[in-house]
């Protein structure tokens, strides 16, 4: 008799320890091909427990602020289902883009899982080049700069005039006004506030363009110390 009851606490005990939570996803990657600057991409990936324990999920990391993700549950019993929503908004970019969620398990084989969105983002309005960094230059160099701000929409852009955020930046449009297809020019002149031996700041232009309300332009400079 106690022969069996010693056998059956060792299975008990067996099982038990070897009873645990198993991640199972369906799909980490998901490719939303091409879409137009602005647009938001929503996009749900499914999951489940084929443990024999509770699967626990742990916090959510997103690689970008504009990409964010929305669980259905922490907590996935045995044969439960859970969702991972995300949204992707692409305000700002363009080409390529790759953005990821990753979170953590309990799931001894799983502990860390990441979730990935791809695509491509075909802009309709942006700069060309998109930064100025003049990098290390000799005192009373002359710093200017020529970009273009570029319309290949369907519809006639408006701007605004440009706003500095620091001393010593000044800018100035060809034309407030795009056409489809048409380009104006950004003018940029700099020099180092004084006492100062590093330049930085941004010109900020705002737009009537749903697709980039607003263009960001960083400028930079360093004073050489020879």
């Amino acid at each position: 008799m106690r022969s069996y009851l010693v056998l059956f606490l060792l299975l008990f005990f067996s099982s038990s320890a070897f009873a645990v939570p198993a991640l199972v996803v369906e799909r980490l990657n998901h490719d939303f091909g091409e879409i137009v600057q602005g647009a938001e991409i929503t996009h749900t990936f499914r999951f489940h427990n084929a443990g024999d324990q509770v699967l626990e999920v742990g916090q959510l990391r997103s690689s970008c602020g504009c990409t964010a993700a929305l669980l259905t549950t922490r907590r996935l019993a045995p044969g439960s289902m859970g969702e991972l929503k995300l949204n992707f908004n692409s305000h700002g970019f363009r080409g390529a883009v790759q953005k990821t969620v990753t979170f953590e398990t309990n799931d001894p084989k799983h502990s860390t899982v990441t979730f990935s969105l791809r695509g491509r983002v075909k802009a309709e309005l942006f700069l060309n080049p998109q930064r100025v960094n003049w990098g290390t230059v000799k005192k009373n160099a002359p710093l200017s700069a020529e970009l273009e701000i570029i319309n290949d929409s369907t519809q006639t852009i408006t701007l605004q005039v440009p706003e500095v955020t620091s001393a010593g930046i000044e800018s100035e449009l060809s034309s407030l006004i795009i056409a489809p297809g048409k380009r104006t020019q950004l003018k940029i002149s700099a020099e180092f506030p004084v006492n100062k031996k590093r330049l930085a700041g941004y010109i900020i232009i705002n737009s009537d363009f749903p697709g980039l309300p607003q263009l960001k332009i960083p400028i930079s400079a360093r004073l050489s110390q020879r």
